[in-house]
């Protein structure tokens, strides 16, 4: 079974400068990826001029304290209404119960779940998780994450590499400050969080905080050059992809 790699995108209320920063990228690359949208900006609004090449998902905050919402349909609602032709998902912090991927299938047009993180996993395939009068979710499990990478003794940031000796689903999962930042470990992103909130700073203070070498933006040019060679697809190919 030969890879198959997907850009994936948590966009985690970054700022609009990030958000362009990574686009461009793909844009200039003529690489597919598929954003998961937490807030709606100019930058957002702009992905969507670009439908050949980026798919808008949903990226629900479920936490304590979260602004999307009182209740679980309430902020599957305003993620909604912020992507309203969304059939992808994936939960900020990954939450995940069987009474949600009831409510999301019950309650949205989503068709397909990629909240399941298996790190460096291999030869991962998509599932079929069934409700109630034979309704579905395929959920996409992902094994690879900028954040978590950082985290690793024996972190992976050469994605060519990573994705030339993989098989099956090679779903990958950046965030665009962290591309941004090119952020080696989590201390470049909590050097810049201590400033203020990342809204609220300049482009030119966050440029001053960079990291050096191998980063999250030196994976995603890597997984960049490496699709460049092959065809990529949207998510939400994968829900009619099972019988």
């Amino acid at each position: 079974m030969s890879a198959q790699a997907v850009i994936t995108l948590d966009i985690d209320w970054a700022p609009d400068y990030a958000i362009d920063f990574a686009a461009n990228l793909l844009i200039e690359a003529q690489v597919r990826a598929t954003w998961f949208v937490t807030h709606d900006s100019p930058a957002v609004r702009r992905l969507r001029q670009y439908p050949s090449l980026f798919e808008l998902g949903i990226h629900p905050n479920f936490l304590p304290g979260t602004t999307h919402g009182k209740t679980e349909s309430d902020i599957l609602q305003h993620c909604m209404d912020i992507v309203p032709h969304a059939r992808v998902v994936r939960t900020h912090g990954l939450v995940q119960t069987s009474n949600l991927l009831e409510k999301i299938i019950d309650e949205t047009p989503v068709q397909v779940d990629v909240s399941l993180f298996l790190p460096h996993a291999a030869a991962l395939e998509p599932v079929v998780y069934y409700w109630e009068n034979q309704k579905r979710l395929v959920r996409l499990p992902y094994m690879w994450e900028d954040d978590f990478e950082m985290v690793r003794p024996d972190g992976v940031w050469d994605l060519g590499s990573l994705i030339d000796r993989g098989t099956g689903l090679m779903i990958m999962d950046f965030h665009p400050i962290h591309i941004f930042l090119n952020s080696v470990t989590l201390d470049t992103y909590r050097s810049v969080r201590a400033l203020g909130r990342l809204v609220d700073l300049s482009e030119e203070v966050v440029r001053g905080h960079i990291d050096e070498g191998r980063g999250a933006g030196y994976a995603f040019r890597s997984a960049i050059e490496r699709m460049q060679r092959s065809e990529t697809i949207f998510l939400q190919s994968f829900s009619g992809a099972i019988a």
